[in-house]
């Protein structure tokens, strides 16, 4: 059985342009909120919080009719496309206008709530594509291709906001080109992906899918989930704050910028052995690994916030990112029919956006002069829910590990 490698790189298409445009979204957004609030008294850190989590709102809110339209949609028409296309130029239309609306609130929060919007239409549909045409054995080699795609989208996003911030451009610049790449991805997606399932015949015999979840694996299923709450709770409160950090404790906004690519290095290069190791030791141990990994180097940065002595710590969360977001996915996959993944999909988003609804705000408040007042807090923060995240891990029963989507 081989996997359709090809096909799997065009999907990642989809993972590249969201990556793109989180990167760009989560650095530029904080600091055109931060230039707006700047006069007021104290508390923007909590006000740009809200403001970041508020728009997560929206995808929690919409999971459960985007999911239930796609998956009627896939039933009916065979194919995902016209929710991807439509979500695809939306966004990237809105996030163009983000620079020509930064110094009105109401007009700013008007537009992020319309690139969210999008966004979350076509987010959920285009993950549902791997599973679509994947058997279950191979999810985890093409779950790591498709984070491979997404971490090139996160590495050209920092490409260009450094190379806009170098150049001395308006971020203008930066959200048409981010909205370019975007484009440029949905074509490819439109004209070269192939829906079709793979043949039964063309599969090694494989335990027969269940349609629901067996009752004995629902409390493996929470422990996974809350594992991945913890996990966007840390690495979103650093998504969010990272641009002020880098300015206000740095000192220099380039500095976090090459923080960011070292951590992005470290997630590009290990993502794809993290789905070998993780049919050889499974993936629970490899996410906890991660977990790990992430603490340590969370705890590094916080002990020795200086940028020479960060950079190493940076590039070992990379790695410990690709350990579990290679494989996060696919555990939870692992509980869902073959009819069910738009609504896995669904339960596996929605941590993820409850917990990115929460930690800004929740963080912000921290960072706020009315609490800790520095932003120096921001790692050992990141830290703390890594520890969380590897502990929700720890206790999950063993039958989690073995109730895995069969391997080769």
């Amino acid at each position: 059985m081989k996997l359709r490698l090809g096909n799997t790189v065009v999907i990642g298409m989809a993972a590249l342009s969201i990556s793109v445009l989180w990167q760009a979204y989560n650095w530029l957004v904080p600091l055109y909120l931060d230039g707006y609030l700047r006069g007021l008294t104290g508390g923007n850190e909590f006000l740009i919080g809200v403001v970041m989590g508020l728009d997560n709102l929206f995808a929690v809110a919409m999971l459960p009719f985007v999911t239930a339209l796609s998956d009627r949609h896939k039933r009916e028409t065979g194919s995902r496309m016209k929710l991807i296309a439509l979500g695809v130029t939306t966004a990237g239309a809105a996030f163009c206008c983000l620079p020509l609306v930064r110094y009105n609130l109401f007009l700013m929060l008007l537009t992020l709530a319309a690139v969210l919007t999008a966004m979350n239409l076509y987010r959920a549909p285009a993950a549902a594509l791997m599973p679509d045409v994947t058997p279950p054995p191979l999810r985890g080699k093409a779950n790591a291709v498709i984070n491979i795609m997404g971490g090139a989208g996160t590495a050209l996003g920092y490409v260009l906001l450094f190379g806009g911030g170098q150049a001395g451009v308006d971020s203008g610049f930066v959200v048409c080109a981010v909205a370019a790449v975007m484009f440029f991805c949905l074509a490819v997606l439109l004209f070269k992906t192939d829906e079709t399932p793979p043949l039964p015949s063309a599969l090694l015999p494989v335990p027969k899918e269940k349609k629901t979840a067996p009752a004995e694996n629902k409390k493996g299923r929470f422990f996974v989930l809350a594992a991945v709450f913890f996990y966007f709770m840390a690495v979103n409160a650093v998504e969010t704050f990272m641009s002020i950090y880098s300015v206000r404790v740095l000192g220099d906004s380039t500095a976090g910028l090459t923080l960011m690519a070292a951590l992005a290095a470290g997630s590009f290069v290990f993502l794809y052995p993290s789905a070998a190791l993780a049919q050889k030791f499974g993936e629970k141990n490899v996410v906890l690994c991660g977990a790990c990994l992430m603490s340590v180097g969370g705890a590094a940065c916080s002990l020795f916030p200086a940028p020479s002595a960060s950079l190493p710590a940076f590039f070992v969360i990379g790695v410990g990112m690709a350990f579990m977001v290679a494989n996060m996915y696919p555990l939870v996959l692992s509980f869902c029919g073959k009819d069910d993944f738009a609504r896995y999909t669904g339960y596996y988003y929605a941590a993820t956006m409850l917990a990115q609804t929460v930690t800004p705000a929740l963080a912000g408040l921290l960072f706020s002069p009315w609490l800790l007042g520095s932003m120096r807090a921001l790692m050992p923060y990141s830290s703390l829910f890594m520890i969380l995240a590897a502990a929700a891990l720890y206790f999950a029963p063993d039958d989690v590990q073995n109730s895995l989507s069969p391997r080769i």
